[in-house]
């Protein structure tokens, strides 16, 4: 290869501005940071309350061994965000059982930032968020 090649000459300037970030070109935009609740944040049992967290749906918790009656509420985290206007955010109580899906307990259907009722259920739970585009947490609060 001949360096005084006027394509060689070409060819090399351009691969020194491209890999220096010349032609007006500065460093590339960082990824954007997309935060997660850490494992251990996500389900949290505390005298009978509890309380289960994730960013996005679908996604599953449990099983939990439920009881009597509870105040389950649910909340969505976004700055700026009408839920009002968002997909509704969709989470029910699926029974855990061994060969395949058992009862089911609807929960929420709501495009709301928070919402909350009374329910009475026995027996063995996951906790499943079908839809939500936002962090959330749900809490299960036994009545007594």
């Amino acid at each position: 290869m001949h360096w005084r090649h006027p394509t060689t000459l070409l060819l090399l300037a351009a691969t020194v501005a491209c890999g220096c970030g010349g032609a007006g070109g500065g460093a590339p935009a960082p990824a954007p940071v997309v935060h997660t609740v850490p494992k251990a944040e996500r389900s949290v049992q505390r005298a009978g309350t509890i309380t289960v967290r994730g960013d996005y749906a679908p996604d599953s918790h449990g099983p939990y061994t439920l009881d009597g009656r509870y105040r389950i509420s649910f909340a969505q985290f976004g700055d700026g965000v009408d839920f009002r206007q968002e997909v509704p955010f969709t989470a029910r109580l699926e029974q855990a059982v061994a060969d395949g899906p058992g009862r089911r307990i609807p929960l929420f259907q709501r495009a709301a930032r928070a919402g909350s009722k009374t329910i009475e259920v026995h027996g063995r739970y996951d906790v499943v968020v079908d839809y939500g585009d936002s962090p959330y947490e749900l809490v299960l609060r036994p009545l007594r």
